[in-house]
């Protein structure tokens, strides 16, 4: 399973978003129509949903097998 990348665009639009700008304020800083921004903001929010569950995957495999290691030692 890989981890979807952003595209340019999705990912310059979240970064505004983060910096507390509103949908609105970034459409016209970016001069694209609101309901474009938000498209772009769903389709990374559904990227950045497959990475966080991916890593969170990861760590609970990571600890699991900390977990066997420590039980193996003993």
């Amino acid at each position: 399973m890989s981890v979807p990348e952003l595209s340019p665009t999705e990912e310059r639009i979240v970064l505004l978003l983060a910096s507390g700008l509103t949908s609105s304020d970034i459409a016209v800083g970016v001069g694209l129509d609101e309901q474009t921004v938000e498209w772009h903001l769903v389709r990374a929010a559904r990227k950045l949903e497959t990475a966080t569950a991916l890593r969170q995957h990861v760590l609970r495999a990571v600890k699991s097998s900390r977990s066997r290691e420590k039980e193996w030692r003993k």
